[in-house]
């Protein structure tokens, strides 16, 4: 499951096409989930274990997951949060992002 979307990684002219769930955290007490997305050129240099771009971050409530409770939350749930809210820095970097 990944996440297909051509992202310029910070002005740098390298771009990452393909983006994969690689970290989450749940604060169960807090009631909020961080997770992050971490590009890579393409599937294949993600298969070939090469190194990923940096990441995006995201922070979400059970609510914004469409959830009733972080307990439950999936990975397909993740993704599609990514689609629909914007990341830490406020960008909805994934909004026309299609599913690989």
């Amino acid at each position: 499951m990944a996440l297909l979307k051509t992202i310029e990684i910070r002005n740098t002219g390298l771009n990452a096409g393909y983006w994969r769930l690689t970290h989450v955290q749940i604060d169960h007490i807090a009631g909020v989930a961080e997770f992050r997305l971490h590009g890579y050129p393409d599937q294949a240099a993600r298969e070939a274990g090469k190194a990923p771009l940096p990441a995006i971050d995201y922070r979400a409530t059970a609510e914004e997951l469409q959830i009733a409770s972080l307990h439950t939350v999936t990975t397909q749930h993740f993704y599609a949060a990514a689609k629909l809210l914007p990341a830490i820095d406020g960008t909805a970097w994934m909004a026309d992002a299609v599913d690989a």
